[in-house]
């Protein structure tokens, strides 16, 4: 289990991630993903910072990785982030009859939206499927 991740899907605060470079310091994070659940209970965290650098943590890595974004790419995230208006969603979406399904929790501009992947708002998907791609490389 991460640490950094709450340990149970629960909202991280984007100031209290690694800083760009992994290095546990409080950072000037853009945006944090943390993706918890799924069959094999993963918990993964994705932060990226203002400037395009993207570090992630799992538990199914030995240690976190980092990498810069594109111009193209970091324009794309901020497109997204924009038209998702995360201030304007509620807070939580949860459904309560989701088995093995991944909750996600977005940290943007200091607010939170927790979301299981049944219903994750339409806005919101392009920012999640943008920050989840991240993981996998």
């Amino acid at each position: 289990m991460l640490p950094a991740c709450g340990g149970g899907g629960g909202a991280v605060d984007a100031g209290d991630e690694p800083g760009p470079a992994g290095t546990g310091h409080p950072s000037t994070a853009l945006v944090v993903l943390v993706r918890s659940g799924g069959i094999a209970g993963t918990n993964d965290l994705v932060s990226v910072d203002a400037s395009g650098v993207v570090t992630v943590l799992s538990n199914r890595a030995a240690r976190p990785s980092t990498r810069t974004l594109t111009p193209a790419e970091i324009a794309a995230l901020r497109a997204a982030l924009d038209r998702a208006d995360v201030a304007g969603l509620q807070r939580n979406y949860l459904d309560r009859q989701a088995a093995d399904a991944y909750q996600y929790d977005v940290t943007y501009q200091g607010v939170t939206v927790t979301a299981d992947e049944g219903v994750l708002p339409a806005t919101l998907r392009p920012v999640v499927d943008i920050l989840t791609r991240l993981i996998a490389r």
